[in-house]
């Protein structure tokens, strides 16, 4: 009984594993796909890439000056 069980345990790791193996590998080309153009040796960012990364940056920036101007407005403030 405990060879069977562990032939089963064996066959659904096995499965899981390759199903992560290829969502992994899907969600990697689409993200190449989508954010990288031009050939393997000499690929660069896309346009909707560059978008997206000065949005991100934009945000980031945004959001730290909130919370360092909030930090420094509270300095002395009793809670």
């Amino acid at each position: 009984m405990s060879s069977v069980l562990t032939e089963f345990i064996q066959i659904m790791v096995g499965g899981i594993s390759d199903i992560a193996n290829g969502v992994g590998t899907g969600l990697s080309t689409l993200a190449q796909k989508i954010f990288l153009t031009g050939t393997a040796g000499s690929e660069t960012l896309s346009v909707f890439g560059g978008v997206i990364a000065l949005m991100a940056g934009i945000s980031l920036a945004i959001g730290l000056s909130r919370w360092v101007v909030s930090y420094l407005t509270s300095l002395g403030a009793r809670n």
